[in-house]
């Protein structure tokens, strides 16, 4: 019979490993601050290779513990930037020269409980939010940069008026040529919503023939699914869409199915309701998203509900 192999500060291992070999443009990333590509070159490697090696190990690493395993939320948005950016930046100068026939796409996803940040071909930022996807070409086309978003992401584009930026998101297209907003679109979602922070952007339905709308720094623009319908309106709240970038979780006036569904995303559990009764209380509160328990506390002093842990990832919601 085998031992049992022990993994003593195996996280903190990686975490160390990871931070010796990060580079600069990592760094600024986590710090926000602006991405220099310039013109430097990076040396040729198979950079799909290696991605799907490390997801290979963690994936039998997982499978052999048996169980899922939980990692800070820092220890995600690194790993992210550093396995992103290096598929982008050689995946950027290794395919500069092909057409537009010859896009190859990538899938970029972020499993409930975890965020990531993905730097596109062109210098385009976008912070991918729990329980989403991305689809993007390794090389923009020469007129035309498009992407396809499921779930929920933070778009900072980088701007080029000869080549716009489009997103597709079900039924909605957004179209930029440099700016910053949110988009919430996931398919469970009754609605899809895009808030505009910086910069202007067009939005319309995709097989619509009507002109379309030009949306404003601090308008929402709401897209009902079952009419097809665009409405776009000033919002004094704007802030709060991309609030979850920051690891701040924001419910105004929001619905008890609302909250329980984002918790489910945020922190990768399943809420079960015992008392259907209960489904018509609402929420107004802020607080940090790093703390569940701090979170259903705050719920429970709302109003008169009770959490009971079932499991580690399981809770039932009673009155």
């Amino acid at each position: 019979m085998k031992s049992k192999k022990k993994h003593t500060n195996q996280d903190f291992e990686v975490v160390d490993g990871i931070g010796k070999y990060m580079d600069d443009d990592i760094q600024r990333i986590i710090e926000g601050k602006q991405l220099e590509l310039g013109d430097r070159e990076l040396p040729p490697f198979d950079e799909y290779r290696i991605y799907k090696n490390i997801q290979e190990a963690v994936m039998r690493e997982e499978k052999r513990k048996n169980r899922r395993i939980r990692m800070p939320l820092f220890f995600k948005w690194t790993v992210a930037c550093a396995i992103v950016l290096l598929v982008i930046g050689v995946g950027y100068n290794f395919y500069q020269s092909h057409n537009e026939a010859n896009l190859v796409y990538r899938e970029v996803c972020a499993v409930r409980g975890e965020k990531l940040l993905v730097l596109l071909p062109d210098g385009s930022r976008v912070w991918l939010n729990a329980d989403s996807k991305l689809t993007y070409p390794e090389q923009f086309a020469k007129y035309n940069r498009n992407v396809t978003l499921e779930g929920e992401a933070y778009f900072e584009i980088a701007e080029n008026k000869k080549s716009p930026f489009q997103v597709l998101a079900e039924n909605v297209k957004i179209q930029v040529t440099g700016t910053c907003f949110n988009v919430k679109a996931y398919a469970s979602d009754k609605v899809i919503k895009t808030t505009l922070d910086e910069g202007s952007i067009n939005i319309g339905h995709v097989q619509s023939r009507r002109p379309m709308q030009q949306m404003l720094p601090g308008q929402t623009a709401v897209y009902e699914k079952r009419s097809n319908v665009i409405k776009i309106k000033t919002d004094r709240y704007h802030d709060d869409a991309s609030s979850w970038k920051s690891n701040r979780l924001i419910f105004r006036n929001a619905s008890l199915k609302e909250v329980l569904t984002t918790l489910s995303r945020h922190f990768d559990i399943e809420i079960t309701v015992k008392n259907e009764k209960i489904a018509s209380f609402t929420y107004d509160f802020v607080c940090k998203g790093n703390d569940l328990n701090y979170v259903l506390e705050v719920m429970q002093s709302i109003t008169p509900v009770s959490f009971k842990k079932i499991s580690e990832y399981t809770y039932m919601l009673n009155k």
